[in-house]
């Protein structure tokens, strides 16, 4: 049973873990596993949206501090018998592993990112509740180290499962289907586009991206930017672009569903991200064989290599991510060169991989016994 804190984040319709579950769950062997999904929140757009996927979400229609859900989870656990719970999210965490105190379920935590800042709230019940942590899952090795650090795992109990995505989605698709998508954008044939595909909050970086924006149109005023994604800062980057003077050559795309006609449409992909775990994007962008740009943070720096599979530049730094745009656009055989070392990196990052780790965490753990 996954136990998800929220399917969607401050204003995006969905997020990367909500991503992973609609790729993960078709794809657990059903003659072996039997995978549930819980969320905290009430029905929202974001568990519409996992339905529109095919998922059955089962929303308990709680606040994440409401200990009410202790009492929910309890009785979701003795009446379908789950053998694991597997977490997403602080709260989901406390209550799974309070639940595992008096039920014979065993819990996971899985962290999917090096967070900045735990809540003040979260170390002493960490401490508290560490010996009925039974495994830690980490998407890289920068976020089993936070797991070490700020939730007090121990090494042998945290395994890295790589995140993936289905690679063979990420293709190019038909020109037609990349024809419409440029249409819609309004993007002119033959223009140059740089784009970043993400969550419209702090932390992807976007102002960076626009400031580095404003840089590059300086040097090349015909170049188009693209900006896919909504998020609780949507608006507040349009008045940026605006300021800016960037706001006539770039497009805010908001939510997108056809990422790969979209990705299909850049000539350099940019993550500008302060931190992260590593954002499903890359793995896409990868497979698809884009030239990027990306900061050296956390699981990004770990998949992507300076000068090997992309240019990697300071998080923060504007003029930095400006200069490796326009490196990339001036010498458009570098950027050839990237772009196909990281779609053979990109077979690594295949989503059926990720899947059958968690399959054999999952054999490992009920297997061990108490």
């Amino acid at each position: 049973m996954h136990l998800c804190d929220k399917f969607g984040i401050r204003g995006a319709r969905t997020h990367g873990v909500s991503r992973l579950f609609t790729w993960w769950f078709p794809r657990f062997d059903a003659s072996c596993f039997d995978v549930r999904l819980v969320g905290i929140p009430p029905e929202d757009e974001a568990s519409a949206y996992l339905r529109r996927q095919g998922l059955d979400p089962v929303c308990l229609g709680r606040n994440r501090f409401s200990p009410a859900v202790a009492a929910d989870l309890l009785r979701l656990v003795r009446r379908e018998r789950p053998h694991i719970l597997h977490t997403h999210g602080y709260a989901t965490s406390n209550f799974a592993r309070l639940v595992a105190g008096v039920t014979d379920v065993r819990t996971i935590i899985h962290e999917h990112a090096a967070f900045p800042n735990v809540p003040v709230y979260q170390r002493p019940v960490d401490r508290l509740l560490v010996g009925r942590t039974d495994m830690g899952i980490a998407v890289s090795s920068s976020t089993k180290a936070f797991m070490i650090r700020h939730r007090f795992l121990p090494a042998n109990k945290i395994h890295v499962v790589w995140n993936g995505a289905p690679l063979e989605e990420f293709k190019v698709p038909s020109a037609e289907r990349v024809q419409a998508a440029r249409e819609r954008l309004g993007l002119p044939p033959g223009e140059t586009v740089v784009g970043t595909v993400g969550r419209l909050d702090g932390q992807k970086g976007t102002t960076y991206f626009l400031q580095a924006a404003a840089q590059v149109i300086g040097r090349k005023p015909g170049v188009r930017f693209v900006v896919a994604g909504d998020g609780p800062l949507l608006e507040s980057y349009r008045e940026e672009a605006r300021a800016l003077g960037v706001a006539e050559r770039t497009v805010f795309t908001g939510f997108y569903e056809d990422v790969p006609a979209l990705l299909s449409l850049l000539d350099v992909q940019v993550f500008a991200s302060l931190w992260e775990g590593t954002p499903l994007t890359v793995f896409e962008a990868m497979s698809m064989s884009r030239p990027m740009v990306s900061t050296a943070v956390d699981g990004l720096g770990e998949v992507l290599r300076d000068g090997e599979n992309a240019l990697l530049a300071p998080p923060r730094d504007p003029s930095a991510l400006a200069g490796a745009v326009l490196r990339l656009l001036e010498t458009p055989a570098l950027g050839a060169a990237l772009a196909a070392r990281a779609e053979v990196d990109s077979h690594r990052f295949d989503v059926r991989r990720t899947v059958g780790e968690l399959e054999r965490l999952y054999v490992e753990l009920v297997e061990r016994g108490p």
